[in-house]
């Protein structure tokens, strides 16, 4: 636990971390959840970034905060309330960037949305729930600028022959690329990993907000929705 209360150390994070434990079940990053001493402080949830799967964390984090920054001007503007629990919020560090490198690994700190939870299975009413709020996240993000990079865990040059062999039969099979290029189909912010358990839910098993961002990149929005 003393070497992670250094890494929360060099985040800009409120009150004393009382302890850490492991959080969730996720198979690619290390999660934990932080609590604090004082009452007026939140707690946090710390990750490791696995960077053998997410290898420029610098161009992830910039996709995640230009998505939950313009997340949070669209709630802003709509007047809607309890803002802080309906977007991601990542802790700067005291490099001023929301990652810290300790010269092996990558760490983030986001604020842990209370009350909250996820679920791996839903029924036909949450499912509906599940379905308005990818929607919702869709609909916030259509006109989000042009700044969120593609391939930000680069993966790209290690399925490239794969990609290849796709573009060859691009024009039969890949209809939708073909209205992309002829200007027909918009490419949008989408989240590329829809699944009900990528969402927090409140007490009343009403969706506050999608997380798990690190997939987020250009596609096409019926391709989150045929995943979902």
């Amino acid at each position: 636990m003393n070497n992670l209360q250094s890494i929360v150390s060099h985040f800009n994070t409120k009150g004393t971390v009382n302890e850490i434990q492991p959080l969730g079940s996720g198979l690619i990053n290390d999660t934990y959840k932080v609590t604090t001493l004082e009452a007026d402080a939140p707690d946090y949830v710390l990750q490791r970034v696995n960077h053998a799967i997410f290898q420029n964390v610098e161009m992830l984090q910039a996709n995640i905060e230009a998505v939950t920054r313009h997340i949070r001007k669209k709630l802003v503007e709509q007047g809607a309330d309890d803002i802080d629990r309906k977007v991601l919020s990542f802790i700067p560090a005291d490099t001023g960037k929301t990652y810290w490198y300790d010269g092996e690994n990558y760490w983030r700190i986001m604020t842990f949305i209370p009350n909250a939870k996820t679920y791996e299975t839903v029924d036909a009413e949450y499912s509906y729930y599940a379905g308005v709020a990818f929607g919702n996240f869709q609909a916030m993000l259509a006109d989000i600028p042009d700044e969120v990079a593609a391939d930000a865990v680069g993966r790209v040059k290690e399925v490239q022959y794969y990609l290849d062999e796709i573009e060859k039969r691009a024009e039969e099979m890949c209809k939708g690329e073909r209205l992309y290029r002829e200007g027909k189909l918009p490419k949008r912010v989408c989240h590329c990993d829809t699944k009900v358990n990528n969402m927090m839910f409140d007490e009343e098993g009403k969706v506050l907000c999608v997380i798990d961002l690190d997939t987020v990149m250009p596609n096409f929005i019926f391709s989150d929705f045929g995943d979902f």
